[in-house]
């Protein structure tokens, strides 16, 4: 199967399975947006109702972009955009919201300058690169330096901890690649991020943790 395949269940959207499909999503992205507002230090939330601190943020490897919809319902979101290299995909996003800021780009080479965002995320992607690394290098350069960075990938030892067997299956391509808590962190350090916080999400099926660009904002947002 395809990456630009991973977003859905098969061709009809229109399908049982893709409509089930979506409401998942949507709820599990629900959760994830309120989790990452948490996360958005210093001092700054999208709950805030001072538009001074209106922030600007990035979903790597959108897919459908539900994320991006919510972020942009939020009062101190100043531009929220979505990226995927699935044409299709962003269409879908466009249908579901017609004004979301949607770009066709690789995120491994993400069409921005350095420092743009102030929290750059992707969810359910990077488990489906093979060089992961290079991809959060990429979201560490656009990310402020007093940004946040935030991966969610399937967790190694939750329900999906049989993916390593079928990993050569069209199920487990699917899937993609489980990673630990410890693999994860792994991950961010040689990316040169410093984590902040993990977390379990969807009742055990992912694993997400936020990092930060650099010690000073690590201790700030630790005090």
């Amino acid at each position: 199967m395809k990456l630009s395949q991973t977003w859905r269940f098969g061709r009809n959207d229109h399908s049982w399975l893709n409509q089930l499909y979506d409401w998942l999503r949507f709820r599990v992205n629900r959760n994830l947006v309120r989790y990452l507002s948490q996360h958005l230090c210093p001092e700054v939330t999208v709950d805030t109702k001072d538009h001074s601190d209106r922030i600007r943020i990035l979903e790597a490897g959108s897919g459908a972009a539900s994320a991006t919809s919510l972020f942009r319902q939020q009062s101190a979101a100043d531009l929220c955009v979505c990226l995927d290299r699935d044409e299709e995909a962003l269409q879908s996003a466009k249908q579901r919201d017609p004004g979301i800021p949607a770009v066709v780009g690789d995120l491994l080479c993400l069409p921005f300058k350095e420092g743009v965002f102030q929290l750059t995320f992707s969810s359910s992607t990077i488990e489906h690169l093979g060089d992961p690394v290079r991809a959060v290098l990429e979201m560490r350069r656009v990310c402020r330096s007093d940004g946040r960075v935030f991966v969610g990938v399937p967790y190694r030892f939750g329900p999906l901890a049989f993916q390593p067997l079928i990993a050569k299956t069209s199920l487990g391509v699917w899937l993609g690649t489980v990673f630990s808590a410890s693999s994860l962190n792994q991950l961010f350090k040689k990316a040169g991020l410093h984590p902040l916080a993990y977390s379990h999400y969807f009742l055990r099926f992912f694993i997400g943790m936020v990092a930060c660009r650099d010690t000073a904002a690590r201790q700030e947002c630790n005090t």
